[in-house]
Parts: C-alpha cells; structure tokens; sequence
C-alpha cells in the first residue's frame, strides 16, 4: 500500500459493519478523522495525503454513511456514534489518538474525549456546534431542504454544491460527491446516506445536546476551528468552547464557511499542522 493510497478496510462494531480508510504507517501516533453530517470517509483524502508521511491516518465512515452499515431501526444518537468510536478505538488498539471530527464529527469526537479524557491525546473540533441554536438551525434546514433522494446527474449535483459552498472549486465538488452518491440501474444519483438520520432530526425538530456541560472533563490541547463565514458556529461559541475547554485555542479560517477543510486547504493544513507540532 503506498502512502498516498489509503486501504478499504471494514471491521465489525456493535453489530454494524464499518467502513474506514487505513493510510498506512501503524508504527506512527494515529490521528482518526470523523466526517459531518451527510458526509463519508473520502472528505478527508487531501489532508490525509499531507499528513499521512507522520501519522498514522484512518478515516472512518460512521454508521449510516458512505460504506457502513445503515441502522434499521434507525438508532443514529449520540451514545450510539459513542459506542462505534469506543469499540473502534479499542479493537484496533489505537494508542492516544488524535482525534479530529468536523460538525457531527467533532461533537462525537467531543463527547468521546469527555467521557474518556485519558484516552486521547490531543482533539481537534471543526466547525461543530456545541448545542442548538437557532441561526445554526436554520443553516441546516437550508442545507437539508436542497438534498434530494435522487438527481438525474452529476451536474446537478455539482451546480447545487457549490450554490451552497461558494468557497469549493470545482474539483473539490468532483472529488467530495463521486464518493457520497451511487448509480442506480435506472441511471439515477442516489446518496450514500441513511435518510432515517434526516428524519429523526426533523421528528426532534432540529434538537441537539447541549455538550457544553461536559468540556470541562477534557484535559488534553485541544483546537477549536471554525470557518470565519460559518452559519454554524459563530464566533462567540466558538470563544465560549474555548472557555470551557482547559487547553484549548482557537483558530478562524478565512474565505471558508462550514467546509473550511476543503473551502480553505491551505489555511486549515497551516493552523492544525502548527497545532499538532
């Protein structure tokens, strides 16, 4: 396995298959990437490419996306996505990770690290909120009112990527949908993504945990990052995760707004690489 290609690999957790990329170097300190809402392992493949020569990478598809199982019951909670990471990290013996999640990502990454403070070695938060809130909310709502159940081509969904994230080239666009959609025999577009998650949140009507009484459990340096045009978090959440979390900072990615992993690479490559040196 070359360093620059990452390995498909699955393993089984609570009852689930779950898919994740494995970029090679099991000597080195892992560092596993758990992507958002609506996303898949593959968001991560730029950045891993640029670290993967000093850590050993994994990107995982949690439960409901991309390559892994679907819950037929539709059981996608908190402790849910807390039970795969636990019995993920345990089963391949991932000494003192990193952890890094964006969105839904970061807040699974988040409550991990609180319940588990001496497991993980350092934490890195993108663009997750920490609670709901209504400007928050309605960004998600926007952002679900535009994903459909089928597209007749990639085109489409192209043009409606990039309505939504200004900030994505086209490449990016190519890159990130050809590994979150499949072809149908019928030559539709079809998400590789459970829509039960969509409805359990509209049935809650958008509600999420309030993390924020458990930051104080987090010990390790942890990195608040943040698109400097989010509509997610916002500056003085941002600031108040910084508050609650002992060691942390925080860091603003400009021209970037709830993507700022592939809306702004370069800048988000610098801040983290600086972080985890």
């Amino acid at each position: 396995m070359g360093v620059h290609t990452p390995q498909d690999k699955w393993l089984e957790a609570n009852g689930f298959k779950l898919h994740y990329l494995d970029w090679g170097n099991p000597d080195r300190q892992p560092i596993l990437l758990l992507h958002g809402f609506l996303g898949h392992a593959h968001v991560w493949d730029d950045f891993a490419t640029e670290i993967c020569h000093d850590f050993r990478v994994l990107a995982l598809d949690q439960r409901g996306h991309g390559q892994s199982q679907w819950a037929s019951d539709g059981t996608y909670s908190l402790d849910d996505h807390f039970s795969d990471l636990n019995t993920f990290i345990e089963l391949l013996a991932l000494d003192k990770p990193v952890l890094m999640g964006h969105s839904m990502g970061g807040r699974n990454a988040l409550f991990y690290t609180a319940c588990l403070p001496e497991r993980v070695d350092r934490l890195i938060l993108v663009d997750a909120r920490p609670a709901s809130k209504h400007r928050s909310t309605l960004a998600l709502i926007d952002i679900l009112n535009r994903y459909k159940d089928s597209y007749n081509t990639l085109e489409d969904l192209i043009k409606e990527a990039r309505e939504a994230y200004p900030n994505l080239t086209l490449e990016t666009c190519h890159k990130i949908i050809g590994h979150a959609f499949r072809e149908t025999e019928d030559h539709k577009y079809v998400p590789l993504f459970d829509f039960k998650i969509k409805q359990k949140l509209e049935r809650s009507s958008y509600y999420l945990e309030d993390l924020r009484p458990f930051m104080g459990n987090i010990t390790c340096p942890t990195l608040v990052v943040r698109g400097q045009d989010s509509p997610f978090v916002s500056h003085s959440e941002a600031k108040e995760m910084c508050r609650l979390i002992k060691k942390s900072k925080l860091t603003e990615i400009p021209s970037a707004g709830h993507l700022p992993v592939q809306e702004n690479p370069t800048a988000f490559k610098k801040a983290v690489s600086l972080f985890l040196r």
